[in-house]
């Protein structure tokens, strides 16, 4: 099993957006686990589910399973593990390890090929949790001065847990997201990324498309969609790039 994790620290970067999105195309590959560990929740509206209350992917801190949480979605090959709702992260002292040991204890991987795991915009336990059992970490980003900030601060968190975890650097894919292809600022952006991380791990764009905000309230990511509109044709280019750097690593 693969595991994804799509993160950002700075809000407002597509993050939710990418990962319904990343986990819907990936589950025409195979089985897919979307874990939505921002408590907000909106991974979980995103792929057709309710928001949960009483059990879901923050319960493992609680001493649940994490199989217990699972529920169906819209695309058949694609379990959620939905956010809960209230929990809060700061009322627990040590909450170290918990994720790698439910997928281990629980043996995850035996069930799906691909697990998704769409984290809050922050650098607390959560966070720590999913970057200690990631296998590729998928960063969207904004293409403008802070956001490539925001890229430079991902990868120091990025490899900084795995110095404090005693592992291996996770993969590294960098996704410019709300891209125009005509703004001189999002084209210098993206050029500053590729000249600092390496154009190998650059994704192709993810460019405008209000069909993109849309999606939430169908509850159905854009790449499941009919009709051909952009941020499909976008996503689909996205999966299939990140499938290809996946199988050669």
């Amino acid at each position: 099993m693969k595991i994804i994790v799509v993160s950002n620290r700075k809000g407002g970067s597509a993050k939710t957006t990418t990962a319904v999105n990343v986990a819907s195309g990936l589950a025409k590959h195979g089985s897919v686990l979307l874990l939505d560990f921002d408590t907000q929740g909106h991974a979980s509206i995103g792929v057709g589910c309710d928001l949960n209350e009483k059990l879901g992917v923050h319960s493992i801190f609680q001493g649940k399973t994490l199989s217990e949480s699972f529920m169906p979605t819209v695309h058949e090959n694609l379990t959620l593990s939905p956010a809960l709702s209230f929990f809060d992260v700061y009322e627990y002292e040590n909450l170290d390890g918990i994720l790698k040991k439910r997928i281990k204890e629980e043996s995850i991987a035996d069930f799906f090929d691909y697990c998704v795991i769409d984290t809050p915009p922050t650098f607390d336990a959560l966070l720590k949790n999913s970057l200690e059992v990631a296998d590729v970490v998928l960063v969207p980003f904004v293409p403008h001065h802070l956001g490539v900030v925001a890229v430079g601060q991902m990868m120091r968190a990025l490899y900084k847990s795995a110095i404090d975890f005693h592992r291996e650097l996770a993969d590294v894919y960098i996704l410019p997201v709300m891209y125009n292809p005509h703004i001189v600022e999002h084209k210098e952006s993206v050029q500053k990324v590729k000249t600092s991380f390496g154009e190998s791990k650059l994704l192709s764009p993810i460019g405008i498309d209000i069909k993109l905000a849309q999606q939430f309230e169908s509850g159905a990511p854009i790449i499941l969609n009919t009709k051909r509109s952009k941020g499909m044709k976008d996503y689909k280019k996205c999966v299939k790039e990140l499938l290809a750097k996946m199988q050669r690593e």
